[in-house]
């Protein structure tokens, strides 16, 4: 019986031993992503599979929730969650963080670009990791940069084909300083109104013309009131960020899973922001508007570069020479060179 009594109670320590020397359960990381756009949206999509992804090649360690159409947070006050740690990651336009660095005004330098390819390879290249290196000293970390899509300038009387079709031109654009410079420099005037409020005042004649996305001009039917569009070459971009601190503390392996995959989503958005242009070409064509892209002849993109030159001038002033003659070169761009 004793014997009986001593081999159950080694059972029963053996069993407890291995309790208590086992590897406890991994805890869920959670990751709060909060996005202005729908969920329906192209971007709104591509978050979710981001979320779904890192769920996946993590095993679940990590629950990316998306927060489509501002719930939580959208824009300026998206970045400002992210560096405060309210939520660990966003991915707000770079205007958001033109209060944190200047150097994302580069993002949207017109007529540095002539085509998406240079953009794209401006941003996944040297430069780009550049550019989000710049926001760790505020509190991010940069992961990733995508092209928000083609750019337009639809007016309502006339077709714009050379820089001095500008002249006298009331356009409505979102306040980029650097855009606005570009007009200005070509004879244009320049608005910021809500843009709520674009389709009226095109309709009343308020403003001649609107500076805005292509998707965004063919999903508000901006072609009814302005249906003269010419592709305007200067981009904007989303900004994929993470707060510094909590980022530092993932594992590095982890690190790397998420980044690769930020970075993947972000090349797949920008094939398919701008595989969408020739649906608005269509929607345009079908509503008897005409179109041009200045892209297309290395002789106009020259034209255009030297009617804006004070813009540039003053980008090199604020930036340096070194670094703006870089940047329109289509060469890598090294911001210690900034001032």
């Amino acid at each position: 019986m004793l014997n009986k009594i001593s081999s159950r109670f080694a059972v029963i320590m053996a069993v407890a031993s291995l309790v208590a020397f086992a590897p406890a359960a991994s805890a869920q990381t959670d990751i709060r992503l909060p996005i202005k756009v729908g969920g329906e949206t192209l971007r709104g999509k591509l978050m979710q599979q981001y979320a779904d992804e890192v769920a996946k090649q993590t095993h679940g360690h990590y629950k990316v929730t998306v927060y489509p159409g501002g719930q939580l947070y959208g824009g300026t006050s998206a970045a400002q969650a992210v560096q405060l740690g309210n939520v660990e990651m966003a991915n707000p336009p770079n205007s958001a963080f033109t209060g944190y660095t200047k150097t994302v005004d580069l993002l949207e330098v017109p007529f540095a670009f002539p085509h998406p390819r240079n953009y794209e390879a401006f941003t996944d290249g040297p430069s780009g990791r550049e550019l989000l290196k710049s926001l760790a000293k505020s509190g991010f970390e940069g992961l990733a940069i995508f092209d928000e899509g083609p750019f337009v300038i639809a007016t309502k009387d006339r077709l714009l084909k050379k820089p001095a079709d500008f002249k006298g031109e009331l356009i409505r654009t979102s306040g980029h300083q650097v855009v606005v410079d570009a007009l200005h420099a070509m004879g244009a005037s320049t608005v910021k109104i809500e843009f709520k409020e674009v389709y009226s005042a095109l309709q009343q004649g308020t403003i001649k013309g609107v500076y805005t996305t292509f998707d965004a001009f063919t999903k508000h039917k901006f072609y009814e009131q302005a249906p003269h569009v010419m592709l305007f070459p200067a981009h904007g971009a989303y900004m994929w960020v993470a707060n510094k601190a909590w980022w530092d503390k993932q594992p590095a392996h982890d690190r790397a899973i998420m980044a690769k995959l930020a970075r993947k989503l972000s090349a797949q958005y920008d094939h398919q922001v701008w595989a969408n242009l020739k649906e608005y070409l269509a929607t345009l064509k079908a509503h008897g508007g005409d179109y041009f892209d200045p892209g297309t002849s290395p002789h106009t993109m020259a034209a255009f570069r030297k009617a804006i030159e004070p813009a540039y001038a003053k980008l090199r002033e604020e930036f340096g020479a070194q670094t703006i003659d870089a940047l329109m070169r289509g060469k890598p761009i090294k911001l210690s060179q900034s001032k």
